[in-house]
């Protein structure tokens, strides 16, 4: 075999097994497709907000958690920061995952992640958008810009392990503000105008939004609740917000349950705990029958 036919055998071989590994599902998606210039979104200097999300069932049955996207709001412009990056300012954000209701009040997740992530600076005003800005893709003005983020959580589980997602789930974004958040940076900055975008153009393509008339947050200020409730905690606002869907994207990787599940090709989108992909049917058929 000559080294050209032996360099391309290995360059497809490459290319099969990053297509295996990077196999995840898709289990929720609230994310507008297309994503517009700017999209409805809430604020967390504004509104006293210390944590906001929503509560969501998955689809599918892959659990061992993947990716997640977060569609966010950015109202600060550049020329407002010249010293910062040309691009956008960085910012702490966490994602938090919730078992139920009573975990969430508790502020006790089952998976948190705090990453330092690039905050997008809305385009500076047109002339003829007046203070916004004007988007071409759909000849329109806005006075935010939307733009996602992401969280990586395969190794997001003790010692960097991988864990599995429960069927039904609350999540929360929370970030600090100069005199909001869980804890305050008590200074002015871009993030007073940055905020979690939500979709009122379409429900999840993917999943389900377990109450389309709520959403979870943690404001300090009682009139923001639309409903009755504790203060001051993340807990369920159960009404008030038909169409606004906080805008998220989750995904996961599935693991066999049974032998059944390695057959018919299967084993070529099924992972083991540790996320590591499968060589051949046997190999999953092996795992499921002895855990190796």
């Amino acid at each position: 075999m000559n080294k050209t036919c032996l360099t391309a055998i290995t360059a497809v071989l490459f290319l099969l097994c990053a297509t295996v590994v990077s196999a995840q599902t898709v289990v929720y998606n609230s994310i507008p497709n297309p994503v517009p210039g700017n999209v409805p979104s809430e604020g967390f200097q504004c509104c006293a907000n210390s944590e906001f999300g929503d509560q969501i069932k998955l689809a599918g049955t892959a659990r061992a958690a993947g990716d997640v996207t977060v569609l966010m709001s950015s109202w600060a412009k550049k020329s407002d920061y010249p010293s910062m990056l040309s691009e956008g300012f960085t910012h702490p954000i966490t994602l938090n995952i919730y078992a139920d209701a009573a975990t969430a009040k508790a502020h006790t997740p089952l998976i948190t992640v705090t990453k330092e992530l690039l905050m997008l600076w809305r385009p500076e005003a047109d002339p003829s958008c007046g203070t916004a800005w004007f988007s071409a893709a759909d000849n329109k003005c806005y006075n935010g810009k939307a733009f996602e983020i992401k969280f990586d959580l395969r190794t997001a589980g003790p010692g960097g392990t991988s864990v599995l997602l429960p069927d039904t789930l609350i999540f929360g974004i929370a970030y600090n503000t100069q005199t909001w958040g869980y804890n305050p940076l008590h200074q002015p900055g871009p993030y007073e105008s940055l905020n979690v975008g939500l979709n009122n153009l379409s429900a999840p393509s993917v999943g389900t939004d377990i109450n389309p008339n709520g959403v979870f947050m943690n404001t300090s200020y009682a009139p923001f609740y639309n409903s009755t409730g504790e203060v001051g905690v993340f807990r369920e606002d159960a009404t008030g917000w038909a169409s606004y869907v906080p805008a998220i994207k989750m995904t996961a990787y599935a693991i066999p349950a049974t032998i059944n599940d390695c057959k018919g090709g299967g084993w070529q989108n099924l992972f083991r705990k540790d996320l590591t992909p499968f060589k051949n049917q046997g190999a999953c058929v092996s795992y499921v029958d002895g855990g190796n």
